[in-house]
């Protein structure tokens, strides 16, 4: 029999391979590729060959996993049309973990054999018969855990092996997953709650649907879509949970915890290898339930999936911009239409995208209009920069107006938590030379190196190139001209500290705290009130709940208003939204203030006047006048190339070559914004189309009319969020 194998590669045709056994679609195979081994699955099952019998290679093996079910494969084959990537790189994702296909690992364990120490010739002694005792009734473990459970050497131990009373067994070196508890420890709901939750249970198992869960900060949305959870769990089925960010997510791993009594499997890149592959085990065999993780958590091949919850479903972070481009939301209730379940999609500052969808009908919609319990929503307040302007202080410049400065000081007396967020990472986000106007730039980018002082460091954001902070100016050699413009988190804390030297005071950004165990430490010492003032960036605005918060100060509101793309605003409402929503979420009523340059910004408008709504029908009425998403249709083309001038002729023969009419048109070439990234120069066009006319057709056909050279590279984005 002849049947076709699709391989984790970047191509999209599988390959034909001969097996004497038939062999189920979706089956996971060890096959000969070239001079190596690799693993893939059978895409189609006894099919005719085209190639000549004596070419076509046998089947090494067929792996102990189940099948990859239709319903996943059929997901597969969507996700790389859509979004116009080699199927075989999408399979990849969906096989991300290749340990899992080697050997497994095998534990050395010791049993009774049922020979006695006198059959053995051993002489009785209390230990041995403490060994024996301890192993009576079929147990089994590891030599230094049979020591330390009888209290004996290790000697002990070997004497009984060597004479065959105690015998190996081989167990495979696995983890064992505890199960969720129903009902462990519920939450009491109130009547809006309960009515959320009713209707969410009353959707999970009934087929396919779409429900947004819009939720005010703080109304208890984890809460009532955990009844949901508990449904399908109860009913014998899988749940994913996916959320932007599995590093900051350790106050709601806790609160998982306190619901079902154990701690959810977690999926995401910051996973030991040993994890990983216990985990991807543990989903295709049906031995964890519960499921949290990051947007390639929705690849795993799923043994018995039942609901996919979206947290912080509006995240911009779900996008991916590397390898396979997709959009996790949007592929996420892809996934759900295939497997026939419901997803619910949950946040307080939903996307308009999310939003016209509800409107049209294609997705329900539950709402959450009030904070939880006796907390109220925080009052918002506007600082004009331009009237209160920051003092200089003996540190130097100044980036807090004196109203700020005064209500973090009657905070602080009155004994209770401040938050400053900043937009921005490290110390400035550009040194430039006062006496000559020489602006430091990453050698491999066009971009700025930022200033970390604390690690003496000039980083690049987008390569991650590294420099010493100079000493002089390297263009003019200035010994005092080079000045540090603009305040990063450092240079805020750094301020904070000399005005209000008493504070505890604790950093949480990216550049700080390196790792999952460092970030849960300042997040629990924040709960517990150790600290007075948290200085961060967009860690701080992934739905932590810290009861004493009662300030938030938002010290670059206009950051990000100001941007290129079309959501630049959207993405700046429901970012401010979000920081603000960190405040008065315990008895005590918060207050934000917004520092800014633009006072009369829609945006900050609506944050102050607590109108959405508003905010959202001008974003509505702009973005349909431009025809762009949700109205139309984007495709980004970037174009790359360490060769200039053949990138270049590259993005011009696009463009000469490009649709305009009939409800498509073209935008560029033109220079990207960040025009060498990672020592390669780009291009980009942008690609727009009528909703009705399919994008990805359009963006073949294009690409066919001209020849792309070997060391360029073309890439396609569609529904790009990003346009640097």
């Amino acid at each position: 029999m002849i049947v076709k194998v699709l391989l984790p590669l970047a191509l999209s045709e599988p390959f034909d391979y001969k097996t004497d056994e038939p062999i189920a679609g979706g089956a996971l195979v060890e096959v000969p590729f070239g001079k190596e081994k690799m693993v893939g699955a059978v895409w189609q099952t006894d099919v005719k060959s085209s190639l000549d019998d004596k070419k076509i290679k046998k089947i090494i093996r067929v792996l102990p996993y189940p099948p990859l079910q239709k319903s996943l494969r059929n997901f597969v084959e969507f996700v790389a049309k859509y979004n116009m990537a080699p199927l075989g790189m999408v399979l990849k994702m969906v096989l991300s973990v290749k340990q899992v296909f080697g050997d497994a690992k095998m534990l050395k364990l010791y049993e009774l054999s049922g020979k006695t120490l006198s059959e053995a010739k051993l002489k009785n002694s209390d230990a041995r018969w403490r060994v024996i005792d301890f192993l009576k009734g079929g147990h089994i473990f590891a030599r230094s855990e049979i020591a330390q459970g009888a209290g004996v050497s290790d000697s002990v131990i070997k004497t009984m092996i060597e004479n065959g009373v105690l015998r190996e067994v081989l167990q495979e070196d696995k983890k064992e997953f505890a199960q969720p508890i129903c009902g462990f420890q519920k939450v009491k709901l109130n009547d809006e709650q309960q009515k959320a939750a009713d209707y969410l249970c009353a959707k999970t198992g009934e087929g396919f649907g779409v429900t947004l869960l819009n939720g005010v900060t703080g109304s208890g949305k984890t809460e009532v879509y955990f009844e949901a959870v508990e449904k399908a769990f109860a009913a014998g089925k899988q749940v994913l949970i996916m959320v932007p960010e599995i590093g900051l997510t350790s106050q709601w791993l806790g609160r998982f915890e306190k619901r079902f009594g154990v701690c959810p499997c977690e999926w995401h890149s910051a996973l030991t290898q040993k994890e990983r592959v216990d985990n991807w085990k543990a989903v295709i065999n049906n031995e964890v339930k519960i499921i949290i993780g990051a947007r390639s958590a929705l690849f795993l091949p799923f043994a018995s999936l039942g609901l996919i919850v979206v947290d912080e479903s509006h995240d911009a972070s779900f996008k991916q911009e590397d390898v396979v481009n997709y959009q996790g939301r949007d592929m996420a209730v892809m996934r759900a239409k295939y497997e026939q379940l419901h997803i619910i999609l949950s946040t307080a500052t939903p996307d308009l995208e999310t939003i016209c969808n509800v409107e049209s009908g294609k997705y329900e919609e539950v709402k959450l209009r009030s904070r939880y319990a006796a907390a109220q929503m925080p009052e918002v307040e506007i600082i004009d920069l331009k009237k209160d302007k920051p003092i200089k202080g003996d540190w130097g410049t100044s980036w807090l107006a004196p109203q700020l400065c005064q209500k973090l000081k009657d905070n602080l007396a009155k004994g209770e938590q401040s938050v400053l967020f900043l937009n921005r990472r490290g110390y400035a986000p550009l040194v430039i030379c006062r006496d000559c106007g020489h602006k430091i730039e990453c050698p491999h980018c066009s971009a700025w190196l930022t200033e970390h002082l604390r690690l003496g460091k000039l980083i690049c954001h987008h390569c991650g190139y590294m420099t010493d902070i100079p000493s002089m100016c390297p263009e003019c050699h200035s010994a005092d001209g080079l000045c540090a413009c603009g305040p990063g988190v450092e240079r805020i804390a750094e301020e904070v500290k000399y005005r209000l030297p008493e504070a505890k005071i604790k950093v949480l950004s990216s550049d700080f705290v390196t790792n999952f165990k460092e970030v849960q430490k300042i997040i629990k010492e924040m709960e517990e009130d150790k600290i007075d003032i948290l200085i961060g960036t967009q860690i701080l605005a992934k739905g932590h709940h810290f009861p004493e918060l009662t300030l938030v100060g938002i010290v670059d509101a206009d950051l990000g208003l100001m941007g290129g793309d079309l959501r630049a605003a959207e993405r700046t409402y429901q970012l401010l939204s979000q920081v603000a929503g960190r405040a008065g979420r315990g008895e005590k009523k918060g207050k934000v203030y917004l520092q800014t340059l633009h006072p009369e910004n829609a945006v900050l408008q609506a944050l102050v006047n607590g109108n959405a709504e508003e905010f959202l029908n001008l974003e509505k009425q702009t973005r349909k006048i431009m025809k762009m998403p949700p109205f139309g249709k984007l495709a980004a083309i970037i174009v790359s190339s360490v060769n200039k001038k053949e990138a270049e002729d590259c993005a011009i023969a696009l463009g000469k070559t490009a649709f305009n009419d009939n409800g498509i048109s073209t935008l560029g070439p033109a220079p990207a914004p960040i025009y060498m990234l990672r020592n390669k120069y780009r291009y980009r066009l942008l690609l727009k189309t009528a909703k009705n006319i399919n994008i990805q057709n359009v963006a073949i056909q294009w690409l066919q009319r001209v020849k792309v050279p070997s060391n360029v590279r073309v890439e396609i984005d569609i529904d790009p969020y990003s346009f640097y």
